[in-house]
């Protein structure tokens, strides 16, 4: 039945993603399903028990029940008599009602331990951090810059690129005040933990071919033999490549280039493009191999 499904991927990753799919509901649930389902509609409203009214009007009705058949008995039983005794133990040996535990307040998923990126909302990137970039890789004005998002931890370690839609229909409408978002976008820039240049973020190569098209400095073009060169393992002497192709490194400052594969410099769909770093005798490839 997958082909009634539609799958919610805005990115082209080559990996699995989330999709969105209708269930039918064909038996009663669980006593155990239920009491989860009940405190995870608990947890989704902020901690309030939804049930609890109801809950009260149960019991009551319960209690008057059990009143209306005492009198139907016909029979006055003394407090401190056997029979009294014996009712009042069968009363005790009924089964108590489990009790639903109130779930934390707040989202779904917020008590989890914060270290888990999964919690922390997307929110604006600092302004401050980009002047840096734009200057390292010629970003021009019309770069969207209101589509690269950060976790909000404080370090904002990795720079999000979030789709328009994304962004504007859920984002800005408020979806995470509903629900935790557990992932979106894709790493558009990532902090550099070699400071061998001026700017602190290099280029992630998961979002490489939303950002190349406005890059107009540290941007080289290479052919077949020289992008195939590329992606070898390890640290790459300049020495491997053809002469214009080490020409062309050579004329770049150490940090983060992108390479585009002759032919393919403005076919972003296709993503012939590598996230590469120069270093002073060398570079290396920045790609999952």
């Amino acid at each position: 039945e997958l082909h009634k499904c539609l799958r919610s991927l805005p990115q082209d990753m080559d990996t699995g993603g989330f999709f969105v799919t209708l269930f039918k509901k064909v038996k009663p649930l669980s006593k155990d399903a239920t009491e989860r389902m009940a405190a995870m509609a608990s947890e989704s409203r902020g901690g309030v028990d939804v049930d609890a009214d109801k809950k009260k009007e149960a019991a009551a009705d319960k209690k008057e029940q059990s009143a209306k058949e005492g009198e139907g008995d016909g029979v006055a039983v003394m407090s401190n008599s056997p029979a009294a005794e014996e009712k009042k133990s069968d009363e005790k040996s009924e089964p108590e009602e489990p009790v639903v535990k109130k779930a934390p307040t707040g989202k779904v998923g917020q008590h989890k331990h914060r270290a888990d990126l999964g919690d922390a909302d997307f929110i604006p990137s600092d302004p401050s951090i980009w002047p840096s970039i734009i200057e390292q890789y010629g970003l021009p004005p019309t770069f969207p810059k209101e589509q690269f998002m950060v976790r909000s931890t404080g370090d904002a370690k990795v720079i999000y690129f979030i789709t328009k839609s994304i962004k504007k229909e859920l984002i800005d409408h408020g979806i995470q005040n509903r629900v935790t978002v557990i992932n979106s976008g894709l790493k558009g820039f990532e902090r550099c933990s070699i400071q061998e240049n001026t700017a602190k973020y290099r280029i992630n190569q998961e979002a490489v071919q939303y950002v190349v098209p406005y890059m107009t400095k540290r941007l080289i073009s290479a052919d077949m033999d020289d992008f195939y060169a590329c992606i070898k393992d390890g640290f790459l002497n300049l020495n491997t490549f053809s002469d214009s192709f080490k020409k062309s490194i050579e004329e770049l400052e150490p940090g983060s280039f992108v390479v585009a594969l002759k032919g393919y410099e403005k076919d972003v769909a296709k993503k012939m493009y590598l996230s590469m770093w120069r270093r002073p005798n060398c570079v290396n490839c920045f790609v999952a191999k």
